[in-house]
């Protein structure tokens, strides 16, 4: 379950069966989360935390863009307002770019993305990230989650590779829910934070509209997304979950074993990392010890099916042979 497939599917639901059941809003409620510039929009004007955030759209010209950016200070993170762009080619990525200053910031810019697209342009985010998960119904809460990301692939940002089950920050859970509740939301969703380290505060990154990479923790901490989805989208009344573990660790084996060799054959200057990140001596001695801490749980790999594992070492072979 993709961006891509998602907008198909919701874009394209008069066209499937009567008697099919399609637990997700409609495409007008999943835009208003899933485009960015709506979502820091929305964001703004229900007062929830932000990193400082620049739209393109509110500039008459790139000039003015890039004043406004540069009397306000760098780094800062542009980021295309979807992540998977239609063009009349097919869809295509559409990834964050990171800017140092002026100059980096209007190389990034040149970009065809950037000139062909809307797009934000926000102050970067100190600080660990942190992920709300919430099931709702017609704007009410069912479920939720939280995990912390412990390393992302790529480092500087991105997907969750090692994550861990956290009691949700009050902060960032108060404001996950009123977003979804802003736009009525019913289903699942990922609210996306960076707790800020400078004041301690979550400030808003993104949402995922849809099932996110790391589910797997969610389910093995006892928070079973899916099939409370499918319970409630089978017109069973489902009660909220409010217990989970805490502490358990998921670890995406492939994209852990990413995370690795990018820092051991990347410089750390062309990384971005953040400003805390683990030396590669840390880094290397984490990596194989997690494979033996009976707290951190394969997502991939189980010993009860095997071929998922399999079919994504298969893929991931092929990819490097290609």
């Amino acid at each position: 379950m993709t961006d891509v497939t998602l907008t198909e599917v919701l874009t394209n639901r008069e066209k499937l069966p009567k008697n099919l059941v399609v637990p997700y809003v409609d495409y007008h409620k999943y835009i208003c989360l899933t485009d960015k510039i709506k979502l820091f929009q929305l964001a703004k004007k229900i007062d929830v935390h932000i990193p400082t955030t620049y739209i393109s759209t509110d500039y008459e010209n790139r000039e003015r863009l890039v004043a406004a950016v540069t009397s306000s200070g760098f780094p800062v993170v542009v980021k295309p307002n979807y992540s998977k762009l239609r063009t009349e080619k097919g869809w295509i990525n559409a990834g964050v770019h990171y800017a140092m200053d002026e100059r980096e910031l209007r190389d990034v810019l040149s970009k065809d993305t950037f000139r062909l697209f809307p797009f934000l342009v926000q102050k970067r985010v100190e600080g660990p990230g942190v992920g709300i998960f919430l099931l709702m119904d017609n704007g009410d809460v069912v479920a939720k989650f939280a995990h912390k990301r412990l390393r992302e692939k790529p480092p500087s940002g991105g997907v969750s590779v090692l994550c861990e089950s956290i009691a949700p920050p009050m902060g960032a859970l108060q404001d996950a829910v009123r977003i979804l509740k802003a736009v009525q939301w019913t289903g699942i969703a990922m609210v996306e934070f960076k707790i800020d380290r400078e004041q301690n505060i979550a400030r808003l990154l993104e949402v995922n509209a849809r099932f996110w990479g790391s589910l797997q923790l969610a389910i093995t901490s006892g928070v079973d997304f899916p099939y409370l989805l499918f319970r409630m989208a089978m017109g069973e009344k489902t009660v909220c979950t409010e217990r989970y573990k805490i502490g358990v660790k998921s670890r995406w084996e492939l994209g852990d074993l990413d995370h690795l060799l990018i820092r051991l054959f990347k410089k750390s200057s062309s990384l971005n990392l953040p400003f805390q990140h683990p030396a590669i001596g840390t880094l290397m001695k984490d990596f194989f010890l997690d494979i033996f801490r009976p707290s951190v749980k394969n997502e991939v790999f189980q010993t009860d099916d095997v071929w998922p594992f399999a079919q994504e070492i298969k893929c991931y072979i092929r990819d490097i042979l290609i």
